[in-house]
């Protein structure tokens, strides 16, 4: 028999707590949403019309109404479809077009000439961007456009070809971008409207192009309720897809100079399968900054001059 059997007693009672908290804390994880991230949601998905996609750390997930966004995450649209929205717990709201990319709070490591403080990055396609009146100052960002002052809804679309902003609803302030650097700010008023083809000079119109409202999407032209109080207390899981592929996320890796760090740091280990490495090796001109990763080898230090050279000087 023990000489402490009350001993023995309290340890079996600390043993069954803490497996007590075990299967606690066991059930608290497998309850949080797949792919979700110790970061707090800054918004919730509450339009899906049509197929829409997340991209979080290196996993790509199906989205739904519902589905808490989080910081870094790369929302897309697909080809066909025809609205999505992002509700903000700020209250700004977002809307989507077809075959849209957009990085949620983007850190641009490799900018030049101090910070690029911004709410979303539009690499390509069409996007709404309704904004409370006390959150004016909040920054939008693109390679061609950098917004602020957006005093309520503006209206931004993304192509290779051309880029467009038109100040819909209320002014907005407007700053071009052109090789990494931003120019002067200057003021759209409500209505105003201006498009810029590649590195050619911006034109600014008094209203839209025709062939712009020909091509915005019909779902823009609606003025819809906010709805994220509909999913306040229905925290709704994202569906798992798979790993990305390189040519699911190649925009991204060969965003501009100021972005493209970023992708760098978050992909780095995906540089070691097959696929996605052959990519990078096969476009490394359009984004130089993986050479390091790719070929360590190029960096280490060159070795001195061995003993024997050094002494048939002497």
């Amino acid at each position: 028999m023990p000489d402490n059997p009350a001993g023995l007693v309290v340890g079996a009672r600390a043993e069954s707590l803490n497996k007590m908290w075990l299967r606690v804390l066991l059930l608290l994880l497998c309850a949080l949403p797949l792919g979700s991230r110790a970061e707090p949601a800054i918004g919730i998905v509450t339009i899906v019309e049509g197929e829409l996609f997340a991209t979080r750390d290196s996993t790509r997930f199906a989205l739904a109404e519902g589905v808490r966004i989080v910081a870094d995450d790369i929302v897309e649209t697909a080809a066909q479809a025809k609205l999505a929205r992002i509700e903000f717990s700020d209250g700004i709201v977002l809307d989507i077009g077809p075959n849209t990319r957009v990085l949620m709070t983007p850190k641009f490591p490799g900018e030049r000439g101090g910070s690029r403080a911004a709410k979303l990055y539009v690499l390509q396609g069409w996007a709404k961007i309704t904004v409370p009146k006390s959150l004016a100052s909040t920054g939008f960002a693109s390679e061609s456009f950098d917004l602020s002052g957006v005093a309520r809804d503006a209206v931004l679309n993304v192509e290779p070809a051309a880029s467009a902003v038109f100040a819909e609803s209320g002014e907005l302030m407007l700053a071009e971008r052109s090789k990494g650097k931003a120019g002067a700010a200057v003021k759209l008023k409500s209505g105003e409207f201006l498009t810029r083809a590649s590195e050619a000079k911006s034109v600014l119109a008094q209203r839209p192009a025709a062939d712009f409202i020909a091509r915005v999407p019909r779902a823009f032209l609606d003025t819809l309720p906010t709805r994220a109080a509909l999913f306040a207390t229905r925290d709704v899981a994202p569906k798992r897809l798979a790993p990305i592929t390189y040519a699911e996320v190649q925009a991204w890796v060969d965003a501009e100079a100021g972005l493209r760090p970023l992708f760098v740091a978050r992909w780095k280990a995906l540089a070691q399968a097959p696929e996605f490495r052959k990519g990078l090796v096969a476009g490394l001109r359009a984004h130089p900054e993986w050479d390091r990763t790719l070929f360590p080898e190029k960096y280490l230090p060159k070795p001195a001059a061995s003993a024997a050279s050094a002494s048939s000087y002497r």
